[in-house]
């Protein structure tokens, strides 16, 4: 763990501060001490729900209150950070901001196995890989949701799109039909509404969000990496257009200004507001927005995500989704902890909860089309479950990766850094940055990988290449052993 920023340390420590005086109070947060589960995550849409469960668990035989603390995403590592080395780690928690994968969390001691009822285990265990929730054959966490997902989402606010005199049934799907549209829009709404918004204040969604666009546009990839030949190309031509058609709507002055700081609630709320009419964020956008403000439900729009020419067929890539909620070493309340997470929240009862808060795809799909949620939320889980396929992950095929994952150092400026640096201005040279980011991570894999053999890990470039991926289709488990 890279060490924090005296700015972000007190930044954290006010934040942590502010969750003591509100666990105080009974809201939430604080140290995992005391007759009662504490509990934080950045996922902002399933609050309700989760309140609702939380108050239904403590009702049962040996349940306890759960103090809950929200935390927004940009925020979440620094607090989990600062717990951690003041050992008031809570007992539950989700890991939104930590930038380190599963395995070295585990390794560094963030996390302890969970004791999940056989009934959990059997309903969790398909989506369960070593190396990501399992780990020396123990159970850490299991996803809530599916892997059918992408995050480079195009939201809009179809009154402002209707008196554009464009079609709100029709929305954008190509870069240049996105240009003309938010600059229509702009000039038929007037001064103070734009054409686009958004969150340019949190770089890793930023990247994210990159990578899902670069996926879109032909990256026969994820995360800048090569499937075939397990080669790192962040500089590929489709990542150099997804950036340059970004930086071009900066240059038509569709952008919000002053939004190059704003993090995804503030940039949401803006266009809730009616600042602006496109906004891309991820499907849990209506699950917040509407939470805020019921009323856009009659104004919200959504389109696929977006790709250079017409006639492409969106087509993405996911790894497995990774473990939601851990488990602090240090918590008082094991078993209580495992009694919630079992009887809660590893049930098709959560994942039809998920559904109707509309966060992400829950990890039981099916259950969108017969739930209560918006119906262009239910469109937008329709196109994933069309367009969104199952990647290949080098450590589904080879544990031992775990180790080359903890060796691993962050490289910075990471993808988001370049990406928000482009937009603001301070990158001038795109294809020099990502030719550079491609080059330094492959470099600190090259490292890690020697590091982790040293340590007895059998590890490999080779692990890392899938020549049998074919596009559009699922990896599926057999495919690890026909390599």
């Amino acid at each position: 763990m890279s060490a924090m920023t005296r700015r972000g340390f007190l930044a954290a420590a006010g934040t942590l501060a502010a969750a003591a005086a509100a666990s105080a109070c009974g809201g939430g947060g604080g140290s995992g001490g005391g007759a009662s589960l504490t509990w934080w995550d950045h996922q902002n849409q399933l609050q309700k729900a989760k309140a609702e469960i939380f108050a239904a668990y403590a009702k049962t035989p040996g349940g306890v209150p759960v103090q809950y603390t929200y935390y927004n995403p940009a925020k979440m590592g620094q607090a989990l950070q600062l717990a951690k080395q003041s050992d008031q780690l809570p007992d539950i928690h989700s890991n939104a901001g930590l930038k380190l994968p599963a395995a070295a969390l585990v390794a560094a001691g963030w996390a302890q196995p969970l004791n999940l009822s056989e009934e959990a285990t059997a309903r969790v265990k398909d989506s369960l890989v070593e190396g990501v929730h399992v780990f020396d054959g123990k159970i850490y966490a299991f996803p809530i949701f599916s892997h059918q997902v992408y995050v480079a989402v195009n939201w809009f606010n179809t009154e402002l799109v209707g008196r554009a005199g464009l079609d709100p049934q029709a929305p954008p799907k190509t870069y240049d039909e996105f240009r003309a549209a938010a600059r229509a829009v702009q000039r038929s709404a007037g001064e103070g509404t734009y054409g686009w918004v958004w969150n340019i204040g949190m770089p890793d969604r930023l990247g994210e969000q990159v990578h899902d666009l670069a996926q879109a546009a032909g990256f026969a990839g994820g995360q800048g990496r090569l499937y075939e030949s397990g080669e790192y190309a962040f500089h590929a031509d489709e990542y150099l257009d997804v950036i340059e058609f970004l930086v071009s709507l900066r240059q038509d002055k569709v952008l919000v200004p002053g939004s190059n700081s704003w993090v995804d609630d503030v940039a949401r709320a803006r266009w809730t507001a009616g600042l602006a009419a496109y906004y891309f964020d991820g499907p849990w956008c209506p699950g917040v927005a509407l939470q805020e403000m019921p009323e856009f439900g009659e104004k919200l729009g959504v389109g696929p995500m977006l790709v250079p020419d017409a006639g492409t067929a969106v087509a993405t890539y996911h790894v497995p989704q990774p473990g939601d909620y851990w488990l602090s070493p240090t918590t008082k309340h094991a078993q209580a902890a495992n009694t919630l997470l079992s009887d809660h929240f590893a049930t098709p009862g959560y994942s039809r909860r998920v559904a109707e808060t509309m966060s992400q795809p829950p990890r039981d799909i099916d259950v969108v089309e017969q739930s209560q949620a918006h119906p262009a939320y239910k469109k937008l889980i329709g196109w994933f479950r069309e367009s969104v396929h199952l990647a290949p992950d080098p450590i589904a095929g080879n544990a031992d990766i775990q180790q080359v994952q903890i060796a691993s150092k962050p490289v910075r400026p990471t993808l988001g850094d370049i990406v928000q640096g482009a937009l603001t201005g301070d990158v001038t040279d795109v294809r020099a940055a990502l030719t550079k980011l491609s080059s330094d991570t492959a470099k600190d894999r090259d490292r890690a990988i020697a590091e982790a053999g040293k340590k007895g890990a059998k590890v490999s470039l080779d692990d890392y290449a899938f020549p049998n991926w074919k596009p559009g289709k699922d990896y599926t488990r057999p495919m690890y052993d026909e390599r």
